[in-house]
């Protein structure tokens, strides 16, 4: 499985990269990445929503800390996704780095 560092993600999604944040919403009302049009599935309901996360797209999982992302990114490549960055050390990451949240 691939890794993207917090630093790289904003410029993937700019150029159109899809970031999926996998935590429960309670997390995200808490502390959310600011990125435009990411997509909000949490871990449990991924395999019913995968139709929601598109295949012809390079796609970046986020989480809280890199966790349940690597495991939404493994169930993702075993669907037959090729294009698949797990964000190292999640939000928590994206944070120590500065990085914008809402």
């Amino acid at each position: 499985m691939q890794e993207i560092s917090p630093e790289k993600v904003s410029e993937a999604v700019e150029n159109g990269s899809v970031f999926v944040d996998v935590r429960e919403p309670f997390e995200i009302a808490e502390v959310a990445y600011d990125l435009p049009n990411q997509i909000q599935i949490p871990l449990g309901s991924i395999q019913e929503r995968m139709s929601e996360i598109p295949k012809d797209k390079n796609i970046i999982i986020g989480c809280r800390s890199g966790g349940r992302s690597a495991n939404a990114c493994q169930f993702l490549m075993m669907q037959g996704y090729a294009n698949v960055q797990n964000l190292q050390g999640g939000i928590m990451g994206w944070m120590d780095h500065g990085l914008p949240t809402k």
